[in-house]
């Protein structure tokens, strides 16, 4: 018996598929993580469940029953609950009140007092329930998030992320509320989460999304063992993969540091994402960062750039502290970021998404020219597209543009996050290629890439980040050198 199945499900976004044929079926009593790289589509197919999109294509049934198209509360009152990788709680509230106001939707009463209590006993915050929910530690905070979810006579649980920021204490002890609401409560659970550990330990079974598609099904065993999740992890450059630019031919780099942070701690609302994060960068180096999803790479990158500002420690660029300044400041100071969404304006043409910069840099119209004849330069398949819209350009031209544009300007430090992201092979072996050619020209550069070896081949040195803190510091040779640091810190 199938408690939820869905068949043929798909979603676009105007033209992007985010969801693609996706077929799903999970038995009740089951445990199911779903996995993939960032981007893969994990969010939007719980969106497709509980009705916050509705299907472009497909089915989706619950207890045989066609539910696709139905509004979210709709769904909930059939019991499907679901918490969120934001915590969606009232924090002036007292965690009894929190799950007392949905409660109250689904029980009539009294009723709804007691099933309170029920929930809370559940989720081990009965002792709690006169707290203020925002004076509660994360872990806790996300255990409430949980019991909001149950409220709707759940019998399907879908969980988004619930052990994203924790500390290692806080998510064994997510883990075990996990393991108890299924084998004590009897609860069917739809898990997404990034942590390896916590998936392996608790799935019955695994499935893998990779760009909207599913990828490979399997128990944690199969899944661990499986050649293409590793490769959509580590990425789809072959092992044997090398650069026609051998790292020596390069300008070595000088001693002098270009960028450094110090004990940085950055969070999202009482998320604590960074701690104590402290690494270098050297003018005229290639650093690569790298580490596991959701292990704070992004969020590293964001700090530099005050994108979401560190609350202590601090970053200095060129000897100068630039963590509190505004982005657009430390923009102009000589750091670029090209983000892993690639951020291109649809509407404006190849040319005109490179030319903006140059609008916010004061850059004299000659030295403007130069840049973009060497960004079409670097990229020659650029200039027979310079006029076509950004929705006209296929993901690989997209990310050269990301790429060329953050050079506009002044910029002799770049933050590249995830260039091989969504690219064939051949396309990021080129990428790769031109990441040394702007290196090779002066550009100091700052790599987090999923691609572990592609970004081992380009670096001159490397960091690994876990759950929030620096882990491995050294050289891809000393890394890759111990097969069995490689695979813990960077393997599936």
């Amino acid at each position: 018996m199938k408690l939820l199945e869905t068949t043929g499900l798909g979603i676009n976004f105007g033209s992007l598929e985010a969801l693609q044929n996706v077929n799903f079926s999970i038995k009740p009593g089951e445990l199911r993580s779903i996995i993939g790289p960032n981007g893969a589509g994990k969010t939007t197919f719980f969106n497709l469940l509980t009705g916050v999109h509705p299907p472009s294509k497909g089915q989706i049934r619950f207890k045989g029953e066609d539910i696709a198209g139905l509004k979210p509360h709709q769904i909930a009152r059939k019991g499907i609950g679901r918490s969120f990788q934001i915590t969606a709680i009232f924090p002036e509230l007292t965690v009894f009140e929190n799950v007392l106001i949905p409660a109250m939707y689904y029980h009539k009463g009294s009723k709804a007092r007691d099933r309170v209590m029920e929930i809370l006993e559940e989720v081990g915050l009965a002792d709690k329930t006169n707290e203020v929910a925002g004076n509660l530690s994360h872990g806790d905070q996300r255990h409430l998030d949980i019991a909001i979810a149950l409220t709707c006579k759940a019998e399907l649980l879908l969980l988004d992320e619930p052990t994203s920021g924790l500390p290692p204490e806080e998510s064994l002890r997510t883990v075990e509320l996990i393991n108890k609401l299924k084998n004590e409560k009897g609860y069917t659970i739809i898990l997404i989460e990034h942590k390896m550990d916590v998936v392996l330990k608790v799935s019955d079974a695994i499935t893998v999304l990779y760009f909207g598609r599913k990828l490979a099904e399997g128990t944690p065993e199969e899944i661990q063992q499986n050649e293409e999740v590793q490769k959509a992890y580590l990425g789809g450059m072959e092992k044997g993969f090398s650069l026609s630019q051998k790292k020596g031919e390069r300008a070595k780099s000088t001693k002098r540091e270009i960028l450094r942070l110090e004990k940085v701690n950055t969070y999202y609302g009482e998320s604590h994402v960074l701690q104590d994060i402290s690494l270098m960068v050297r003018e005229g180096e290639i650093v690569s960062l790298l580490g596991r999803n959701g292990a704070g790479k992004t969020t590293t990158l964001r700090s530099i750039l005050g994108l979401t500002p560190p609350r202590t420690g601090v970053i200095t660029f060129n000897n100068e502290t630039i963590n509190g300044k505004p982005t657009n400041r430390i923009v102009k100071s000589g750091l670029s970021l090209v983000p892993a969404e690639r951020r291109i304006f649809q509407n404006l043409t190849l040319h005109e998404n490179l030319e903006l910069p140059f609008f916010l840099k004061g850059i004299p119209a000659q030295e403007k020219r130069e840049q973009l004849e060497q960004a079409y330069e670097y990229f020659p398949a650029m200039k027979d597209r310079s006029h076509h819209k950004g929705n006209r350009l296929s993901g690989g031209e997209q990310q050269m543009l990301a790429v060329a544009r953050a050079l506009m300007g002044h910029v002799n430090c770049m933050l590249l996050d995830e260039p091989s992201q969504g690219l064939a092979p051949l396309i990021v072996r080129h990428v790769a290629e031109i990441i040394l050619e702007i290196n090779k020209a002066g550009v100091t550069i700052l790599l987090v890439e999923q691609n572990a070896l592609m970004a081992l081949a380009l670096a001159d040195r490397v960091y690994v980040i876990d759950q929030g803190q620096i882990v491995y510091e050294g050289t891809p040779q000393e890394l890759l050198s111990d097969q069995e640091l490689s695979q813990n810190l960077l393997g599936v």
